[in-house]
């Protein structure tokens, strides 16, 4: 079944010229999706010269697929970043997403956009060991989480990591 991202459906993105000439910038930013565009919007707000390319239309890429969701939970990063037993660089991973989250949500409101907060979940289907790493990694860092031993998927999991809002 082949469906249509709902960005595809509902959005109509302005179409910008193709660049003709040699420009010259302090800061070039090669995408248009999201993180291109919220990179452009973090310049401007500083008053730093940039310039935004993006070789279709804007957000035609990864952006125009994917769930809007923006989470400090990216599969199993944290015992990854909880190398010899030291929790400093999971704890800022965790914090500085954190704070982009917080800072999304200032700008969903600023611009009239829906935000909302949602657990999220990180889950296995063969096996537990990697999720009770996880957990160990991020109590370590005190970095707020539960652990499930069932969650409700029409499929067979062996628990998930729970990150509240």
């Amino acid at each position: 079944m082949n469906q249509t991202s709902i960005w595809q459906n509902d959005m109509n993105f302005k179409a910008f010229q193709s660049l003709n000439k040699d420009i010259k910038t302090n800061v070039l930013i090669i995408g248009g999706g999201i993180a291109g565009i919220l990179t452009a919007y973090e310049l401007e707000s500083r008053g730093i010269e940039y310039v935004l390319v993006e070789k279709s239309k804007i957000c035609s890429g990864v952006t125009k697929n994917t769930t809007a969701k923006i989470t400090s939970q990216h599969g199993l990063i944290y015992q990854k970043l909880f190398k010899n037993n030291d929790a400093t660089m999971a704890r800022l991973y965790y914090e500085f997403n954190n704070n982009a989250i917080s800072k999304y949500e200032k700008l969903s409101r600023q611009y009239d956009i829906d935000f909302e907060y949602k657990d999220n979940y990180v889950y296995s289907t063969n096996s537990n060991d990697k999720l009770y790493k996880e957990a160990k990694a991020l109590s370590c860092a005190n970095i707020p989480y539960d652990f499930c031993e069932n969650i409700e998927l029409p499929i067979l999991t062996y628990g998930a990591i729970k990150f509240p809002n």
